[in-house]
């Protein structure tokens, strides 16, 4: 029997039918990728489910290794045997989540061995220490109590403020009689102290001359 290259039975193979599809595979020299191995398994599992799961067998005994979502669209078209087997060799690990899909469709011995590998137990719900985010404490400063000294000190400092917000009256009249203070002055017939004096204005307005 003539053997046939991959590359070959690649090329010609939609254009044979199912039987010559099948029959060449017994001639084959070697397989292709991963990818192209699994579509083509995919195509003979139409016509034999049984047939493709021995083609993927015979590929992965001569070193074609499948992806986890390859192995896991491979359920229900290759038996729960065959499909440990590929599991186990796939060309990378299994991640957790791809764990949780693909078990109870293996074998159990097989589910640990591809677990192993991932170095991911499924059933334990507490992620592992390296996968825990760090807790980060935050230590707020303490607030200082104001001695007797700065207490002294901001009341002083207060008081001077306080102090330099109001102007010293000069004794002269200065027109603002708004905020003018109360002083002597002469208003209604007599002498009063108070504001808004009309005569004799002990600052010298309204008229005064800046005496009593």
């Amino acid at each position: 029997m003539k053997q046939m290259t991959w590359e070959d039975y690649y090329e010609g193979f939609y254009d044979w039918s199912p039987g010559t599809q099948k029959n060449y595979t017994y001639r084959l020299s070697d397989y292709g990728s991963a990818d192209e191995v699994w579509e083509v398994a995919q195509e003979l599992a139409f016509q034999d489910e049984a047939f493709a799961a021995r083609f993927l067998e015979k590929a992965l005994a001569t070193g074609v290794r499948f992806t986890p979502d390859q192995v896991l669209e491979m359920v229900g078209t290759v038996e729960e045997s065959v499909l440990g087997k590929i599991a186990e060799q796939t060309d990378v690990p299994f991640d957790r989540e791809q764990l949780e899909e693909i078990y109870m469709m293996i074998d159990d011995d097989s589910f640990r061995k591809i677990s192993r590998r991932a170095k991911i137990d499924v059933f334990d719900d507490e992620p592992a220490a390296h996968e825990q985010p760090e807790q980060v404490r935050y230590i707020l400063p303490k607030k200082k109590k104001a001695g007797l000294f700065t207490a002294l000190a901001a009341l002083a400092m207060g008081s001077a403020l306080a102090g330099r917000g109001r102007k010293k009256h000069g004794g002269h009249c200065d027109g603002n009689c708004a905020n003018c203070p109360p002083h002597y002055g002469y208003r209604y017939g007599r002498w009063y102290y108070g504001k808004g004096h009309q005569y004799g204005c002990e600052f010298g307005g309204n008229k005064g001359d800046g005496s009593l």
